[in-house]
This record gives C-alpha cells, sequence and structure tokens, in this order.
C-alpha cells in the first residue's frame, strides 16, 4: 500500500480527513492566538494590568483553552480517522494475504495520515493568522499592548494536530491488522470485530479516568472556592479532559444501552424500527458515530453555559458596586465582560464548525462503508425511499443520544469552568442554563445528522442491489 498514490488514486475519501484536521488545527491556532489579542485587549484597560491576580487568571484561561483545543482536535481527528480505517478493513486483510506485513501497512498508514495532516495544518494556520490580523486592523487603537499574534506557542496547535493525525492512522490501522486476513476477506455477515463490543480492560479505564476526574473537577472547584486560587481552573480543565475520556474510552459499553432504550422509545413505523435494529446490530461503529456527535454538541454547550453563567455572574458583582458608589470600577469590569463575550462567541462560532464537519464526517463515512449492507436490504425488497427512511432515521436515532450524553456534560463543564473563575469575586454561584441555546443544539444536531446522511444514503440506493452485494 503506497500512500501517495492512494491519495493521487482517490483524493476524495480523504476530503473529510482534510477538513477535520483544518478545522481542528484551525480551533486550536484561533484560541492561542484569540487570547493573545484578549490579553492585549485586555491589558489596554488600567484596572486589568494593574492586577497580578488578573494578569495571572489571564495566563492561566489562555493555557486552559490550548488544553481544550488540543484535546477535542485530538478525540475529533482520532475518531474520524479510526472509522476511516475501519471502513478498509477488507482491503487491508487483502493486502496481508498477498503477504504485506502488518507492521509495514501500520507504517504505511500512519504515513497516510501524515500526507493528510500537513497540508491541512499549514493552511489552517494560514488562515488563522490571516483573521488575526484582520481583528488586529478592526480594533485599532484599542490594543496597545504586545498581541503576540507569532509568538512560539501560535505554533504548537498545528505540529500537535499533525502529530494527533499521525498517531490516529497508525493506531487505527495496528486495531484493524490483527484481523485474520481469511476471516476478513470472508463473506459472511456475521458481526465484525469492531462490533463485538468493548473490552474489560477498557471498561476499567474508563471507570478509573471518570473517577479521577470527577475528583479533580470537585477539588478544583472547592479549590476555587475555599482558598479563593485562580490555580483551581487548571486542576479542574485536568478533571474535565480526564473524565470526558473516560468517556470516550468506555463509550462502547455505556453508549449501546442508551441507544437501544431511545431507539426503542422512537422506533415509530418499520424504517424507525429498523434503524433501531441496525444500530443494536453494530454497537460500536453506532457508538463512534455518537462519541462524534458528542464532542461538538459538549463544547458547544460548554462554552454557551460558561458564557451565560460568566456575564450573569459579572452583572450582579457590578451592580453591587454601584449601589457601593464604585461606578468607575463598575463601568470598567463590564467593559471586560463585553470583550470576552466576543471571545466566547468567536469559541461558540468554532465549536459549531467543529460539532458540524465532525457529524457530517462521522454519519458520511459510516453509510459509505454500508453499500453492501444496503443492497442486502434492497435485494430482500425494501424500496430506495424506504432505505433511505431507516438511514435518516437511525441518524436522527444517534443525535438523540448524542444530546442526552452532551448537554449534561457541557452544563457541568462550563458552570465549573465559570465557578473556578469567578468564585474569588462571587463565591458560590449556580450554573446560568442558556434554555434557547439549548434548543438550538438539539434541533441543530438532528438537522446535521439527517442532512448528513441524506446524500450518501441516496448515492448507495443507486447502485443495483447485486452490485453492492458483490462489494468487498
Amino acid at each position: 500500500m503506497n500512500p501517495l498514490n492512494e491519495i493521487r488514486s482517490n483524493p476524495r475519501q480523504f476530503i473529510p480527513s482534510f477538513l477535520v484536521v483544518f478545522v481542528a488545527s484551525l480551533f486550536g491556532t484561533a484560541i492561542v492566538q484569540g487570547i493573545g489579542i484578549l490579553t492585549a485587549w485586555m491589558n489596554s484597560s488600567a484596572l486589568i494590568s494593574g492586577s497580578d491576580t488578573a494578569q495571572l487568571l489571564i495566563t492561566l484561561v489562555g493555557l486552559t483553552f490550548f488544553v481544550i483545543a488540543l484535546f477535542v482536535s485530538s478525540i475529533v481527528i482520532s475518531n474520524t480517522f479510526s472509522i476511516i480505517i475501519a471502513g478498509r478493513s477488507r482491503q487491508l486483510a487483502l493486502l496481508r494475504l498477498i503477504g504485506a506485513s502488518a507492521k509495514r501497512l501500520r507504517r504505511a498508514a500512519g504515513l497516510e495520515g501524515l500526507l493528510v495532516a500537513v497540508p491541512s495544518a499549514l493552511a489552517a494556520f494560514v488562515a488563522s493568522t490571516g483573521l488575526a490580523f484582520g481583528v488586529l486592523l478592526l480594533l485599532g487603537d484599542e490594543i496597545t499592548a504586545e498581541a503576540g499574534v507569532l509568538s512560539w506557542t501560535t505554533f504548537l496547535p498545528a505540529i500537535l494536530t499533525v502529530l494527533v493525525t499521525w498517531g490516529a492512522a497508525y493506531s487505527g490501522a495496528r486495531r484493524i491488522s490483527t484481523i485474520s486476513p481469511i476471516e476478513a476477506t470472508s463473506q459472511s455477515v456475521e458481526r465484525s470485530p469492531e462490533d463485538s463490543g468493548g473490552s474489560r480492560k477498557s471498561l476499567v479505564s474508563a471507570i478509573v479516568l471518570v473517577a479521577i476526574g470527577v475528583v479533580l473537577l470537585a477539588g478544583g472547584a472547592v479549590l476555587s472556592i475555599g482558598v479563593k486560587t485562580p490555580l483551581g481552573l487548571l486542576i479542574a480543565t485536568l478533571g474535565g479532559a480526564v473524565s470526558f475520556l473516560g468517556f470516550v474510552i468506555g463509550n462502547a459499553w455505556f453508549v449501546p444501552p442508551l441507544q437501544s432504550r431511545i431507539g426503542r422509545t422512537l422506533a415509530r413505523g418499520s424504517s424507525a424500527r429498523l434503524a433501531a435494529k441496525n444500530i443494536e446490530r453494530h454497537p460500536t461503529r453506532s457508538a463512534r458515530t455518537v462519541i462524534g456527535l458528542v464532542v461538538g454538541v459538549t463544547l458547544i454547550v460548554m462554552f454557551a453555559t460558561a458564557m451565560t453563567t460568566f456575564r450573569d455572574q459579572l452583572v450582579a458583582y457590578t451592580a453591587s458596586l454601584d449601589e457601593r458608589g464604585m461606578g468607575d470600577a463598575s463601568s470598567e469590569i463590564m467593559r471586560v465582560v463585553d470583550n470576552t463575550m466576543l471571545f466566547f462567541l468567536g469559541m461558540v462560532a468554532f465549536s459549531v464548525v467543529i460539532a458540524v464537519i465532525g457529524v457530517a464526517n462521522a454519519l458520511m463515512l459510516s453509510v459509505r462503508q454500508r453499500t453492501k449492507e444496503i443492497g442486502l436490504l434492497m435485494a430482500l425488497g425494501q424500496t430506495p425511499r424506504q432505505v433511505r427512511q431507516a438511514v435518516l432515521s437511525e441518524s436522527a436515532q444517534l443525535s438523540v443520544t448524542a444530546c442526552f450524553i452532551a448537554i449534561p456534560l457541557g452544563i457541568v463543564y462550563g458552570w465549573i469552568g465559570a465557578l473556578t473563575v469567578l468564585s474569588e469575586l462571587t463565591g458560590f454561584f449556580a450554573p446560568s442554563i442558556p434554555w434557547m441555546v439549548l434548543l438550538g443544539v438539539a434541533l441543530g444536531a438532528g438537522a446535521a445528522a439527517i442532512l448528513a446522511s441524506r446524500a450518501p444514503a441516496r448515492a448507495a440506493t443507486r447502485v443495483s442491489p447485486i452490485k453492492a452485494l458483490e462489494a468487498v
């Protein structure tokens, strides 16, 4: 398997990979450069520039967003490449059957990911830098401090994204290449190894990681409230990343039962029942698609909750300053709040893009890899319209499952993030729930899932049943 020839012969199959790497790298670079601009903007304020605590808090917030960007990028990229590699299991098995070693296939797949990642990350860096300089021009004289748009840290997201992409492709190929060549090239319709459920090792790892993450989240919040130190933000961020990683690793254990229950609840009509049964038949593949949705939705809800809570608490705090006759400080704080809200809105916009790209990629790849399965349904008497309805119903059920998982996670993460930042000023407070955002996310996730699956489902049903059943 020559990676360069593979890309040249069928470049379209790598478009989803390119988009995911591009958006993930753009997200990370934009966060680092955005934090630099936000820091310079806030340092133009006498209230912020004269406070060591405020300076430390800005640095910690910047580091926190950088960690979030890298973490989310890693999950999105890994999820996409695992779907791509899993869909090529027969091709890899055939190559092994004619003498290719597993080590050689893993190395080729890793190089393939590298060839996709380098131009994607470079294009993302150029785009983000152009956007950052455009923002600086727009702000003009409002920023008097150095923004650091081209500091050494701005190159880190692109470099790390390339490394993560290479690792994801290599890791995915290593798992698939353990399949027996004879078994993988069989024409039987037995469940593939990737759909046999999660291992006990993954379950134990997930439980341990979630438990450690919850302790760190609670510890960060308690440290911020009790000791009143901004370092609680870093601890809480680490806890959020560790706990979410636990959910990702253990998805094959807890997502399928939830999918099954939701599928039975929503199964109205033959197409919906067929979709629910198909989800149950392929639990790991479906869980992987759901995790792609969960990442994007959690990110949107987290930023929206943090933004809403942040603004509500600071508005209440400035009102108390006005009552004490500190109007100047109040107006200065509100200026900082407005600037911070613009940054949060930018992060929400990026989160929406990542969510849409992630959803579209996961669903399109999933449907395209099911040509044989769709051909079998049509051979058994299903019409193309009924097959498309089943695929759309399956996408809708997966999006409901993802929202059911992601919305509570996003609210908790966003609330604890705001709590660790503001508790020194306001003490303990409950989260402000962005209800309209939650409604928009739920509707948007369903719409994105349905739209993303329409085109590949329509293309798959155009293939004759005989040709589809011959697909390898």
